[in-house]
């Protein structure tokens, strides 16, 4: 994927050296005809054998008439109703638009691979995070020169037919995932004569690029004939750097972002691509032109984008906790360090504090903050941990009732329906189930010893379900957001007036204060979201289902790359802190 980002990224200057926005059809039909020759090279040295077999080109034409195949071709319009819109609009506003459509990628292929489980759910730590990195997008399509001001409201007619367009390109980028699906429907129908001894995920890529190579060749005459139709003039000049920029940029860009998604099962990694803007300024510096009014915006931006992905990616925590702690420090000490220009938007223009009241107002909020936070988390805790033991408690001594024949085997099995329930129906259906095995054991004729057992098996089973039936206390996280909301509130809205070394000191405090009330929330959401996480393994081995030990070894790279990227962030707004209050 970030192989893929970089040769996007060369998009821009090739389209600037190239003159694609005088002639946006014809210059794409230039370069769909490089991409599909690309393709189509790259597809015969790979996939050449199979390709001249007679059983596959019979699968292939029976998959040409289908309408996956067919938005994959209206996909070959998308750079032309990029460069269309930009006559509309501004640049930079085009661009920070048409950046949305990884989210748009991201549901689509959930949603069309849904029945085959393949990709992990989207959950909403992801949303947060592409959202993220959008923003930072944002800041760093702001950071020049055009930035939004040239965004002119008077001409309302321009206006709406730019959006239009915009909003077409960004729907249009998101049909790759028609051609994804349509790919894995192919490789799965190929004989394993085919196949030979390739690797699936291999298979899988070749067959999306043969729809995508087949959409390139259909999209030359679709976008030359519309550029005739609009009597589009290109040199030959423009159209040799069209078709060059196709095979040499766009065809390897276009193989290696098919091969990511089919070879991973997390589809956060597209969120990669908003970096494409900070290469793509990068090639404009050094081979083109960039004005960059805003440096500060440009690291602003670039630190969101890093952020975004590596949390992703790396999927830095169990818990969204740490991710809120680090969304917290980028969030709060953007805000911090554009704080006076934002605050004189406001009606009130901000508050200045007294110096020798201002931490006196913020230290008590923050104080009954803890005091509830501590009250909080020793009840969660313990209860918690006692479930835990609880239920392995019971989990044993049902095995061993089974194996002497006083209860069901399945009872076990039910058991584990219990722990992994996440919701109260599916827990109150998983207990009826443990409840019946029971009742069926207790109407047997048994010793007063054996009854005894089940007895208190019975007894450890009530209590457990009973101690998971009690829900969040929404009262407790109430006040909690209460008190947490209003240091928040008034660490980023209001400072001291003061200036210089002090200035800097306040709002460093300022940018990491609210940041860990932050994170003390939601952290104490996760104690209750703990009751989640399954103690009894999913799978049977040899001696039966066991525990799950959580080795804290196995995510020890990741939590340091999450210490890591906190680091960097604070450093990073105290550089800029420090540069606006003293450099």
């Amino acid at each position: 994927m970030l192989l893929t980002v970089v040769g996007f990224s060369f998009v821009p200057l090739l389209v600037a050296v190239g003159g694609g926005t005088e002639s946006p059809f014809l210059f794409t039909a230039g370069v769909s005809l490089g991409t599909g020759l690309g393709s189509a090279f790259f597809l015969t040295v790979v996939f050449g054998r199979a390709l001249r077999s007679r059983s596959v080109l019979s699968l292939i034409s029976q998959r040409l008439l289908s309408w996956s195949l067919f938005l994959v071709i209206i996909n070959q319009f998308v750079y032309s109703l990029f460069a269309w819109s930009t006559r509309y609009l501004d640049f930079s506003v085009v661009t920070t638009l048409f950046e949305t459509w990884p989210i748009f990628l991201i549901v689509l292929t959930a949603i069309l691979y849904r029945a085959q489980a393949r990709y992990y759910k989207i959950t909403p730590s992801m949303v947060w995070l592409l959202v993220t990195g959008f923003v930072g997008f944002a800041f760093v399509t702001t950071s020049q020169s055009g930035g939004f001001g040239n965004w002119d409201d008077s001409q309302l007619s321009d206006t709406v037919i730019g959006l239009a367009l915009v909003i077409s390109a960004v729907l249009v980028a998101a049909l790759p995932a028609f051609g994804f699906k349509w790919g894995t429907d192919l490789s799965e129908s190929l004989p394993d004569e085919v196949v030979g001894d390739r690797d699936r995920p291999l298979v899988e890529v070749c067959c999306s690029l043969i729809a995508f190579c087949i959409a390139s060749f259909v999209g030359i005459g679709l976008n030359a004939g519309v550029g005739f139709i609009v009597t589009e003039t290109i040199s030959m000049k423009s159209l040799a750097i069209a078709v060059a920029s196709g095979a040499l940029v766009m065809a390897p860009a276009s193989i290696s972002w098919r091969a990511a998604n089919m070879l991973t099962s997390n589809l956060g990694i597209n969120a990669l691509s908003y970096a494409t803007p900070i290469f793509a300024l990068l090639w404009l510096f050094l081979f083109w032109r960039v004005d960059v009014a805003r440096i500060d915006f440009l690291i602003i931006g670039a630190a969101a984008i890093i952020t975004a992905n590596l949390l992703i990616n790396f999927e830095a925590e169990v818990r969204f906790g740490f991710k809120a702690l680090i969304l917290a420090l980028w969030a709060c000490g953007t805000f911090v360090y554009l704080r006076d220009e934002l605050l004189v938007l406001l009606p009130f223009g901000g508050w200045l504090w007294p110096r020798e009241t201002y931490l006196g107002a913020l230290g008590f909020s923050a104080t009954v903050f803890i005091l509830l936070l501590t009250f909080r988390v020793a009840r969660v805790a313990p209860r918690t941990q006692d479930e835990d033991n609880r239920i392995f408690a019971l989990h044993r001594n049902l095995e061993l009732l089974a194996r002497r024949g006083l209860i069901a085997p399945e009872a076990s099995g039910h058991l584990r329906a219990i722990d992994g329930s996440r919701n109260a129906e599916e827990l109150r259906r998983a207990y009826t189930r443990v409840k019946l095995c029971f009742v069926q054991a207790a109407a047997a004729d048994l010793p007063v010893a054996d009854r005894r057992l089940l007895a208190n098996a019975e007894t450890q089973l009530n209590m457990m379900v009973h101690s998971r039936q009690q829900g969040v206390d929404f009262g407790e996280l109430f006040s909690l957001i209460i008190f947490g909301g209003s240091t928040v509130l008034l660490s980023l809205l209001s400072r001291p007036e003061v200036s210089g070394w002090t200035a800097f000191l306040y709002e460093v405090f300022s940018a990491l204060f609210p940041a860990v009330i932050i994170f003390l929330i939601v952290n104490v959401w996760d104690l209750h979201r703990d009751r989640a996480n399954l103690v009894l393994a999913t799978q049977e081995g040899p001696e039966g289902y066991g525990v799950i030990f959580r080795d804290p070894r196995s995510r020890r790279f990741e939590q340091g790359v999450s210490v890591v990227i906190g680091l960097l962030i604070i450093v990073a707004y105290a550089v800029l802190l420090w540069y606006k209050w003293i450099g």
